[in-house]
């Protein structure tokens, strides 16, 4: 579906997006934590976390993330789906040569996800404010086997959440996790459309760990929709176009 042009707001930054939801108590505990891009920066957060991930500020479909994670000593650094391991000395230099020249990066702590038959799974909140702020959807993405990126674009394939939360063992029951994804999504949007008035469309991309906590990855404000029609549930995503063509 192309997606047709709109008068409402878009923020591009996925770094001015964190730093908003940032300020917010309850949010900030649900985001896991995330800094600009440096040598010295990467060098601090391999030091506090077994996985780290390198994203663009800017940009969407999973195009230029870097995973890099602890191993024996040495680090495995994953990016388009090559996989190597590199010495600790070589690392930071190697990682900044396999990012764009000019674009800002930046550093996410890894969370160790729940899984779907073995493969990392995150969930995809769509929110649309036509008056007030309403979960127009969710569905779960699921990571294609040996990859560790769930979007589509990268091996992902959709599935309904409530398929998806019956096969994972987690101590929170389906039910009760979906209220707290709807409410903490609620004042994910909420929150940012106080900083950046005329916002009406958000995609929050959601993961759970293996304690069943959830937490956001990025807000994206011109989100997609095809993600929905993949998932047998054909009134979902009539709903969600519906509401679209009328923001």
């Amino acid at each position: 579906m192309s997606m047709m042009k709109r008068n409402y707001r878009q923020i591009a930054s996925k770094g001015l997006k964190t730093r908003v939801m940032e300020q917010h108590p309850l949010l900030r505990s649900h985001l896991p934590r995330t800094v600009w891009f440096s040598i010295d920066s990467l060098k601090r957060m391999l030091r506090e976390y077994p996985t780290v991930f390198v994203k663009p500020d800017k940009g969407g479909g999973g195009a230029g993330i870097v995973r890099i994670r602890e191993r024996s000593g040495n680090y495995e650094v994953c990016f388009r789906q090559v996989c190597r391991t590199l010495e600790g000395a070589t690392l930071p230099f190697t990682v900044e040569k396999l990012l764009s020249p000019g674009r800002k990066y930046l550093l996410q702590q890894g969370i160790d996800l729940a899984t779907v038959q073995s493969r990392p799974f995150d969930i995809r909140v769509l929110l649309q404010k036509p008056n007030r702020w309403t979960v127009s959807g969710m569905v779960a993405k699921v990571a294609g086997k040996g990859q560790f990126l769930t979007n589509h674009s990268q091996g992902g394939r959709p599935l309904q959440l409530e398929q998806a939360l019956k096969k994972v063992d987690l101590p929170k029951k389906p039910e009760r996790l979906k209220r707290v994804l709807e409410r903490v999504s609620l004042l994910a949007a909420e929150v940012l459309e106080a900083r950046f008035p005329g916002i009406k469309e958000l995609g929050i991309d959601v993961g759970l760990d293996q304690q069943g906590k959830l937490w956001i990855f990025e807000v994206n404000t011109r989100p997609r929709f095809q993600m929905f029609r993949k998932i047998g549930r054909p009134e979902i995503y009539r709903r969600i176009l519906m509401v679209h063509r009328r923001l």
